[in-house]
């Protein structure tokens, strides 16, 4: 939510509000916390637009992370898994995506967990609309013993340990 609170106070700064906006401006681009009000000088503004302009930038190269965990009823298990094959291997071969991995509960086989890693936005944008993604949707309709439970994560930073 700061990303994009951020991104938004930049844009601001960025279409008018800062230099040939008109003077000072109570947007502002923010860094860590701190606040930098808009200045009259172009050589400030300039900075704080490059700054805005990384954000901007930045925000909309976001990886996003899906775990979407799924509920299968038991006798719709088999059918379910050969309905997961096609849509792995398809999501796997987008552009966008990092990492499509399915698992299964080893304590309880009728829970699965989708663990998807996606350059941005637009990359999951592009994997909702295709043909395998739509077509997986209709069997899960019908495997499902209750709804999904979807949790979609925004990383802007990432340490491998």
């Amino acid at each position: 939510m700061k990303t994009r609170i951020f991104v938004l106070i930049c844009v601001a700064a960025i279409m008018g509000a800062c230099c040939g906006g008109g003077g000072q401006s109570s947007s502002s681009c923010s860094s860590g916390g701190g606040k930098k009000a808009c200045s009259k000088e172009a050589t400030s503004c300039s900075a704080e637009k490059a700054c805005c302009a990384k954000a901007a930038t930045s925000a909309a190269d976001v990886k996003k992370i899906i775990a979407a965990q799924v509920f299968i009823k038991a006798e719709q298990v088999e059918a379910f898994l050969a309905a997961t094959k096609d849509l792995i291997e398809k999501s796997r071969a987008e552009a966008g995506c990092v990492s499509y991995t399915l698992y299964q509960d080893p304590a309880d086989k009728t829970r699965f967990l989708f663990f998807e890693e996606w350059k941005n936005q637009a990359a999951v944008d592009y994997h909702f609309s295709t043909e395998h993604f739509k077509k997986f949707g209709e069997v899960l309709n019908e495997c499902a013993s209750s709804p999904a439970i979807i949790t979609v994560y925004d990383s802007t930073s990432e340490t491998k340990v």
